[in-house]
């Protein structure tokens, strides 16, 4: 017996819900539309804006870059010189072009460093956002060629002569009052500010230079993989006196080093790598700085219980620069150390409820001698940016 079954082909979803094609084609067509807008917002007020697609070679990119300031696009950074023969003179980049992003990532508000950090990490193909700020909009004329009153404006005739203006037409213009042009702004560039007088701006990555002359820093840092603080930052801790930073006077505490002399600050260092990367005996140290503000702390709070007669295991430290009490080494084996949860460097700001932030060093010294065998301890530290 021969057993017949019925095979059905599958169709496209189009076909089976009877979706036209013309229809999906039109969502998808719209999709990518909205996201170009989406992407190009951002950069809608500046001119001449278009994306230059270029492949990295062995010798880069082929750009030159300075970070500077334009009369109408503002602060950023622009294409100082091109290499000749390069894949990005190619492309179509221009001398006095801005940079807006370099693979969808904004180059605005962007220091030099930073930028040429993220052009030199580029790999393969790379996508360039740029504008011209000196394009001139649409029908707008250079000097050299702007009508005049009483000058038609029309293509020339036949063999090369202007056809003439009617009479009506030459009083009229000549009756108006004729406003020359603006001629387009060339880019000014300034050149990035001098790092050893540098002064650091809030919430922007800055670069300095100290003038240590192979003496000692003077400063406590904060951070390192080994600890409760990890991140691809040195915080400041405390600054001491007649030290090489309390003397360039422009680092404070709270401040987070994310390099030193070429030497980036990362997640996996632990902390005496942290501190040996920054306290060099160097005759200059070149750093980039990152101030928050305001700054930024986590808040912890732990019960530690002790025996009668016992220690808490606190040592407290009075800062130099900044007011109220940091923890300083805690004792090994008592509570303190033991809990794991708090470290060298949190700042005290309650005691069993007690406000101690903006006590001295004799007060919180008093109240932590009045606990019980049970004390509620709050603490904050600084949170990193990075």
């Amino acid at each position: 017996m021969t057993v017949m079954t019925e095979v059905r082909s599958r169709r496209p979803l189009s076909e089976q819900y009877c979706i036209p094609s013309t229809f999906i084609r039109s969502i998808w067509r719209r999709t990518l539309s909205f996201k170009k807008r989406k992407s190009e917002d951002r950069f809608a007020g500046y001119k001449g804006v278009r994306d230059i697609t270029i492949k990295k070679g062995p010798s880069g990119l082929g750009i030159m870059i300075i970070e500077g300031r334009h009369t109408e696009a503002g602060r950023g950074i622009f294409v100082s010189d091109l290499q000749e023969g390069s894949a990005a003179e190619q492309g179509g980049l221009q001398i006095g072009d801005m940079l807006l992003a370099v693979n969808r990532d904004s180059l605005l508000n962007c220091s030099y460093d930073a930028a040429a950090a993220k052009l030199k990490q580029t790999e393969g193909v790379v996508v360039l956002t740029v504008c011209t700020p000196n394009l001139k909009e649409p029908g707008e004329e250079s000097p050299a060629t702007a009508t005049t009153p009483g000058t038609p404006s029309g293509a020339d005739g036949p063999g090369g002569a202007s056809r003439p203006a009617s009479r009506a037409a030459q009083n009229d213009a000549a009756s108006r009052p004729h406003t020359p042009r603006p001629i387009p702004s060339p880019v000014k560039v300034e050149p990035p500010p001098d790092p050893s007088t540098a002064p650091i701006i809030p919430n922007v990555d800055t670069v300095i230079e100290i003038n240590s002359a192979n003496e000692v820093l003077g400063v406590l840092l904060l951070g390192g993989s080994d600890t409760l603080i990890n991140g691809a930052s040195a915080i400041i801790l405390d600054i001491y006196k007649n030290g090489a930073i309390a003397k360039d006077g422009r680092l404070k505490v709270g401040d987070q080093i994310l390099e030193c002399n070429g030497v980036a600050i990362t997640k996996e260092m632990a902390h005496e790598r942290l501190c040996l990367s920054i306290k060099q005996k160097t005759a200059k140290l070149k750093m980039t700085v990152h101030r928050p503000e305001p700054l930024k702390y986590e808040e912890v709070e732990i019960d530690l219980t002790r025996k009668a007669g016992k220690a808490l295991g606190l040592t407290c430290v009075a800062p130099v620069q900044a007011p109220g009490v940091y923890l300083g080494q805690l004792l090994p084996g008592t509570p303190a150390e033991l809990d794991g949860r708090i470290q060298r460097g949190d700042f005290i700001i309650t005691v069993d409820g007690k406000d101690v932030s903006s006590a001295d060093l004799l007060g919180v010294a008093a109240v932590l001698k009045l606990c019980g065998n049970k004390a509620t301890i709050k603490v904050k530290r600084f949170k990193t940016v990075r």
